[in-house]
């Protein structure tokens, strides 16, 4: 008597660049182990497909336009969703990993060893936690002295936005945190753009998150 093959793990894939969702795909359905249940490219879509979807797991960028990888992992926890997070990150900063596993994620992987830590991440159990060994190299340090640098050409209110911006805040919620206009916040961000000559819709974003740690400590 033939034993029936396990059903695959599903899982959603949320991240903004194209390039990488398709190279993540390609290798989950290389196995019959996996199957891609679905794929966006934003926070806020990705959250309401986890809803649709019910994933097992979700692979989620940390830096996306919406929300960002800690934005929806507050709301996951928040919602009570049962879909497990494997957050990806272009820096394999301690903070992040420790932030990601306070908020509930299941694994934490650095983006350059997201093909060889997949299936470690994607094994761990409920109530673990996978960290990439790239956590801690010294290669990318929390904040640059010329980021400092940088920091130092804004006004109060710019670091305020900034600081919001990497928390996980959209611009409304921003404007409500504020008590500023949706468009004043727009205004700010724009500004604080071209001071730090940030080009691209993601790069701001990015900026914030990485350095959101930091402008909360010397608030």
């Amino acid at each position: 008597m033939n034993t029936p093959s396990p059903s695959p793990t599903t899982i959603l894939l949320v991240d903004d660049h194209p390039a990488f969702r398709m190279g993540v795909r390609q290798y989950l359905e290389s196995t019959t182990r996996y199957q891609v249940v679905g794929e966006c490219s934003d926070g806020q879509t990705g959250l309401l497909r986890l809803q649709e979807l019910v994933p097992q797991w979700a692979i989620v960028d940390l830096a996306m336009p919406g929300l960002n990888g800690f934005a929806m992992l507050e709301a996951v926890r928040d919602k009570g969703l049962l879909t497990r997070i494997v957050v990806f990150s272009m820096y394999a900063d301690a903070a992040y990993a420790d932030r990601a596993q306070a908020l509930g994620a299941s694994g934490f992987i650095a983006k350059e060893d997201a093909l060889t830590e997949m299936d470690s991440a994607l094994a761990i159990p409920v109530g673990g936690f996978f960290r990439s060994r790239a956590v801690g190299r010294p290669a990318v340090a929390p904040i640059e002295a010329s980021d400092e640098e940088l920091l130092g050409y804004l006004t109060q209110a710019e670091r305020k936005v900034v600081e919001l911006l990497g928390g996980g805040l959209t611009s409304k919620e921003i404007a409500r945190e504020l008590s500023i206009s949706p468009r004043t916040v727009q205004a700010h961000r724009r500004n604080i753009a071209e001071k730090l000559e940030l080009r691209g819709p993601n790069r701001l974003l990015e900026f914030a998150v990485r350095h959101h740690q930091n402008l909360v400590r010397d608030a």
